[in-house]
């Protein structure tokens, strides 16, 4: 038996195929280190974004069978499709419908103060929720038992579901926990159970779940109210569209025998992954689509690089052919050289992928939803293979192909004709590098247009001065202050120790903190002397003394309240300057009233300055401030500015709410400029994540650039030297060099404004007053790429330049 024939030779052959191309590497360590960067460039971005892209979207929810996990909305004339549902609308489709297993019913926000001997006063998080949520998502306890629907009477309400983190962090893991007794805002509850690690619901940030308990005048719709999140489980077998067609039935019919503010005209059924992603979405699906361009330009480019090397290697490859070595055994080398470059690159892509992703969850915006799900899994590493093979086979065709059809007798032959008989690979050379520019510049485009929309938000005026301004937030248990009174009461006095602090301007409270993403909307009645009265949608607020004077919103008539705009004063209203010119276009509105439907009327006593309650890019409704001392709030936000740093007043500020109640406890403390950055954090992350992809686009085309460049001079030296020869300048040869890379440019960056205008509209959602098609982010990315092509032509256009005519024919 030969060598050749026995087991494993094929391997043992490619092993010394590798070992070669390995050595050959390592002479040109110049070209590898290109190779490699541009390699794991594309597989590190492609891994990161796929990550985060699965972890959010694709990947299943932690509950047994989450297919059939949806969510159901309300669709009312105002708010098609975004609306919650109200209980008794919930009652009635749950007692209806023929297509649901079971359905649930939450309000999730539920805010407890959790004190115990053996530690510090904490703010939990809870969610108020039917018994019956726990049997649509499936999911049993670790320890204990979920509550039953008997929990859901009043006075059957003090038990409590505890998440597995704050089992562990709080009560170190101990299973004994289930029957005993903590204290939530003062009031004692039995835990019953104890969630597995996996469970998490709204999201990962809720650590308690307790018992929904539903007024009885909402049953009987004497009190209205769209404030409840409804989810449910398919019945096996019923697809989503079946079931919508069913519940849009039955909301037309509930609808059609109560009032149309009483119930919702339509029910809305999407998944409930659909729902929690819904607002992430359209960001992920960008940085996905730019992403995949990059890798098509990383490929494109890690092809150019190899086929440039496997066309100055012709003569070698037709050599070893007339010597006898057969295509396929070239062809194998071919690969075996490419091989250790793209699995190195690959190994530091996933390496580099797994810090950025680490990177990118520690960045996140907050509230990102599913954000517990984000790591590099199986599927995620399947994704990355795939971009590495991808690559493989991008910088593996053309050297194969060149490999395959060498010719001896045509490698032979003079330059002339041995240059003309490369001209397809040269073609399909300069198509590559065609299609690095023209995918380039779209992403060039979009990121300008960001950039131009983020400019124009950071423009916005918020209504507020943030500088010098702590906030932090407090929920003030009415187990302990029981009355509107007493609750008032305590804030005062929390307000009186802190306003005597060295350093503090001013003071005060808010029930929603601006800018924190929580909105406060109801609708008032406008007095009119001459007919009824206006009904105007407002975003409504109380407010202490110095809070206005606190966050810097401008006084710009009247007064603003005092401590004699209690509960036994006149109810009194300030109003901002929206809704005075809205109401009062023509007249001072100090003096004039507007109440609450049905309510009282309140005097308008102040007006001051609109204040982008909601966000920069949201500028919703007119607002109405009431005194907290008519309308006390249990869930306050205290606002405390100084002379200095916003920070140095965290530890004198904590120090003085202790002193007033030692078990009271402050969240989220941090600077008010923080929260202002925090609410454009999403805006500004998907800003540099497509600024980067951009960027590297444009870096890899420039690189993709001067590889064909240069490699077109090296095969038109003999040209070169002939115009120098016969009279013409180096700066002619260089200026005709650069001018070939830039006409190359400007035909693709053609091709890619047009692709950029075609795709304007997916970025229409994402923008804030620009233009998709923006004629400044056009022109800056025309000009960026054309600059870019212009320089990387530069260093082939000097070798040209630089031609020794006598030198070049003497050689040839």
């Amino acid at each position: 038996m030969s060598r050749d024939d026995r087991p494993g030779a094929a391997i043992r052959q490619f092993a010394r195929d590798v070992r070669f191309g390995m050595r050959l590497n390592l002479k040109s360590w110049g070209f590898v280190a290109a190779a490699l960067v541009i390699i794991a460039l594309g597989v590190s971005a492609v891994t990161a974004i796929v990550t985060v892209v699965y972890g959010v979207m694709l990947r299943p929810l932690p509950y047994p069978a989450p297919e059939r996990l949806v969510s159901v909305r309300s669709a009312l004339p105002a708010q098609p499709a975004t609306a919650l549902v109200n209980v008794a609308d919930y009652r009635e489709w749950r007692n209806a419908n023929h297509v649901f297993d079971e359905m649930a019913l939450v309000r999730d926000l539920a805010n407890f103060n959790l004190t115990s001997e053996s530690g510090e006063p904490e703010r939990v998080l809870a969610a108020r929720v039917t018994a019956s949520l726990f049997r649509v998502l499936g999911t049993r306890p670790l320890y204990g038992s979920t509550f039953t629907d008997d929990a859901e009477r009043r006075g059957n309400e003090d038990v409590v579901v505890l998440s597995y983190g704050l089992w562990r962090r709080r009560f170190a893991s101990d299973p004994s926990i289930v029957g005993r007794t903590i204290r939530l805002s003062g009031v004692a509850y039995t835990v019953v159970g104890v969630m597995p690690a996996s469970f998490s619901y709204p999201t990962a940030a809720f650590q308690l779940w307790v018992p929904l308990t539903i007024n009885p005048a909402e049953l009987s719709r004497a009190v209205g109210g769209f404030g409840y999140t409804c989810i449910a489980r398919l019945r096996p077998g019923i697809s989503i569209e079946q079931a919508r067609r069913e519940m849009t039935a039955l909301a037309r019919r509930v609808a059609a025998t109560h009032s149309a503010k009483d119930s919702a005209p339509d029910a809305v059924l999407v998944s409930l992954l659909d729902d929690v992603i819904r607002s992430v979405r359209p960001t992920l699906l960008l940085l996905l689509g730019a992403v995949c361009c990059l890798l098509l330009i990383a490929c494109l480019n890690v092809a150019t690089l190899f086929s440039a090397r496997a066309a100055r290697r012709a003569s070698e490859f037709a050599i070893r052919l007339a010597l006898g070595a057969s295509r396929a055994r070239i062809v194998s080398q071919a690969f075996a050289e490419v091989l250790p470059i793209v699995v190195i690159g690959g190994v530091l892509g996933v390496a580099s992928a797994s810090w950025a992703v680490r990177a990118f969850v520690a960045a996140a915006p907050p509230g990102l939803a599913r954000i517990e799900s984000i790591e590099i899994n199986t599927q995620v590493l399947v994704a990355a293979l795939a971009a590495v093979c991808l690559t493989a086979v991008a910088a593996t065709l053309l050297p194969a192909t060149e490999a395959w059809s060498a010719d001896f007798r045509r490698a032979t032959q003079d330059r002339s004709r041995s240059a003309t008989s490369g001209i397809r690979h040269r073609r399909i050379r300069s198509v590559m590098v065609a299609t690095q520019v023209a995918v380039a510049v779209p992403l060039l485009v979009g990121s300008g247009v960001l950039v131009r929309s983020f400019v124009r938000l950071s423009e916005v005026d918020p209504g507020i001065k943030p500088d010098h301004v702590l906030s932090l937030l407090l929920a003030v248990p009415r187990s302990k202050y029981p009355g509107d009174q007493p609750v008032a009461a305590f804030e005062t006095r929390l307000l009186d120790a802190v306003r005597s602090l060295p350093g503090v301007n001013a003071a005060g409270m808010v029930n929603r903190l601006p800018f924190s993403g929580y909105e406060q909307s109801g609708a008032v009645e406008v007095e009119n002397p001459a007919g009824e009265p206006a009904v105007v949608d407002v975003d409504v607020r109380p407010v202490t003394t110095g809070y206005f004077e606190a966050l810097g919103i401008p006084l710009e008539r009247g007064r603003s309240f005092t401590i004699h705009d209690d509960s036994a004063a006149r109810r009194v209203v300030i109003v901002d300057e929206r809704l005075a010119r809205m109401a009062w276009p023509r007249a001072n509105p100090i003096g004039k009233r507007l109440r609450e439907p049905n309510d009282e009327w309140l005097e308008v006593v102040g007006v001051v300055g609109h204040v982008r309650h909601q966000g920069f890019a949201v500028d919703p409704r007119p607002q109405v401030y009431w005194s907290y001392l008519q309308k006390p709030q249990d869930r306050m936000a205290l606002v405390v500015r100084g002379h200095g740093e916003a920070t140095a007043l965290v530890t004198p500020v904590l120090q003085a709410i202790r002193s007033v109640d030692p078990d009271q406890p402050a969240y989220d403390v941090r600077p008010m400029d923080e929260v202002l950055r925090r609410s454009t954090t999403q805006r500004r992350m998907t800003l540099a994540l497509l600024l980067a992809f951009a960027l590297s686009a444009v870096l890899l085309a420039s690189v993709g650039i001067y590889a064909l460049v240069a490699f077109a001079v090296s095969q038109r030296l003999r040209e070169f030297g002939i115009r120098i020869a016969l009279g013409a300048s180096p700066s002619d040869v260089a200026r005709l060099v650069v001018s070939d890379g830039a006409t190359l440019a400007c035909l693709n960056i053609a091709i890619g404004i047009g692709a950029a205008l075609l795709l304007a509209d997916v970025m229409r959602s994402l923008v804030f007053e620009t233009n998709p098609r923006d004629v400044v982010s056009l022109a800056s990315a025309t000009l960026l790429v054309l600059a870019v092509a212009t320089a990387a032509s530069y260093l082939p256009a000097r070798r040209a330049a630089s031609v020794d005519p006598a030198v070049t024919l003497r050689a040839d």
